[in-house]
């Protein structure tokens, strides 16, 4: 295609040939790799994704094979690697496969198409939404496991590649989040609620939160939602939990212990 009629769905992942003439696009809603003619600003389809009907972003699956013949489910890592070869990251099948730019022939490197955590020998081993790719120079690919929180590597030397976990020796740990209660350091924005409570009267009591959604929306259930409590004067009001998950209604309750009858100030950050 030409550089006025080219279109990508969600690019999320680049890296450039080894002659530096063309970069490798993985496409994740059309689950298509692409090359970028960085002359031209054309691109071309390498593998996966639909060649006739550029709008179907649902031609995706798990199949090798070359060229459009291939199915990949939302690629996110793709790196063209010292060997001219391209890794994928193929995230939605928890797989890393590897793309022939010359034949555009698709094989599965590492895992299984089912989500776990398993180190072992490359075909059995499990990954879980792999979603970024590397090469380092003695020839490993580091590999971002999303969902599983760590670093795995592969090491492309061996005849039969493992699968291994990234062990991160004599790295301090970071800091845990403290759970005290935070200062009011951001102003009111356009989408803050005010609420005016009276509770001259009141030491101690629940405080109720609900969250409504419009109608044909409703909480996720994968991405939780999430709130966390500011307040001011720090010392003056004990709120417990600080911070936590709303019910998969929109509810949440919160116990407050005040210690002084002077007015204080709290801000409830709700991320739906």
């Amino acid at each position: 295609m030409s550089s006025t009629s080219t279109s990508f769905a969600q690019p999320s992942g680049i890296s450039l040939s080894p002659d530096l003439k063309e970069a490798y696009i993985a496409d994740s809603e059309s689950s298509s790799i692409r090359a970028l003619d960085l002359k031209t600003g054309g691109s071309r389809l390498l593998a996966g994704g639909d060649p006739f009907f550029a709008e179907n972003l649902f031609k995706f699956g798990d199949h090798d094979g070359a060229g459009s013949e291939v199915l990949l489910q939302h690629p996110l890592g793709v790196l063209c690697g010292k060997d001219g070869q391209i890794y994928i990251a193929d995230s939605y099948n928890h797989k890393i496969k590897k793309l022939d730019p010359a034949s555009k022939r698709v094989s599965t490197v590492a895992g299984t198409g089912k989500a776990g955590f398993k180190d072992g020998m490359a075909q059995v081993a499990q990954l879980s939404e792999p979603s970024g790719i590397i090469e380092a120079h003695n020839g490993r690919l580091f590999i971002a496991d999303t969902n599983n929180s760590v670093i795995r590597y592969l090491d492309l030397n061996k005849e039969e590649p493992e699968l291994l976990t990234l062990e991160l020796k004599g790295v301090q740990p970071p800091i845990p989040k403290s759970r005290s209660l935070k200062r009011l350091r951001r102003r009111s924005s356009a989408d803050t609620d005010t609420v005016k409570v009276d509770g001259s009267s009141s030491n101690e009591g629940n405080l109720y939160l609900k969250i409504s959604v419009p109608e044909g929306y409703h909480f996720s259930k994968e991405a939780r939602s999430k709130f966390s409590v500011e307040i001011e004067p720090e010392n003056q009001v004990v709120i417990n939990p600080v911070d936590g998950y709303l019910s998969p209604e929109g509810f949440a309750s919160l116990h407050f212990r005040r210690s002084s009858p002077s007015a204080s100030m709290g801000r409830i950050n709700c991320k739906v």
